[in-house]
């Protein structure tokens, strides 16, 4: 039980931390190209009260996607930080392993299996 508790919180104080780069790191961002976030939501078309959900909250992968687009950067870069952090993941469906050692990576694998299950992004 103690080993759950651990896990669960060093995997909440990552979350935590993503939440927080993903949020400064979009407002730099923004701050740099001279943009303030509403004029950012107006762009991805989203109201600027949904962006503001989205940088503190459980994003989605397509509004994500529109946010790099229209910052001019990738996807991953949304989620660096000064220090290096590593990235690993294994994910089995179906029968299928999936294998990322980056955030790209990671991404394209989701997308993959989305694709099989006929989800949209």
């Amino acid at each position: 039980m103690i080993d759950i508790q651990y896990q669960f919180a060093t995997f909440a104080a990552k979350m935590n931390h993503m939440k927080v780069n993903l949020s400064t790191t979009v407002k730099e961002l923004c701050r740099i190209q001279g943009i303030t976030l509403k004029e950012l939501a107006q762009r991805i078309g989203i109201a600027p009260e949904s962006l503001s959900r989205t940088l503190s909250g459980n994003p989605q992968l397509s509004t994500l996607e529109a946010i790099a687009s229209n910052l001019n950067v990738n996807l991953s870069d949304l989620f660096s930080s000064s220090h290096s952090n590593s990235l690993h993941s294994i994910i089995v469906h179906d029968n299928t392993t999936y294998i990322a050692d980056d955030l790209n990576s990671l991404i394209n694998n989701v997308k993959a299996i989305c694709a099989k299950e006929g989800i949209e992004l």
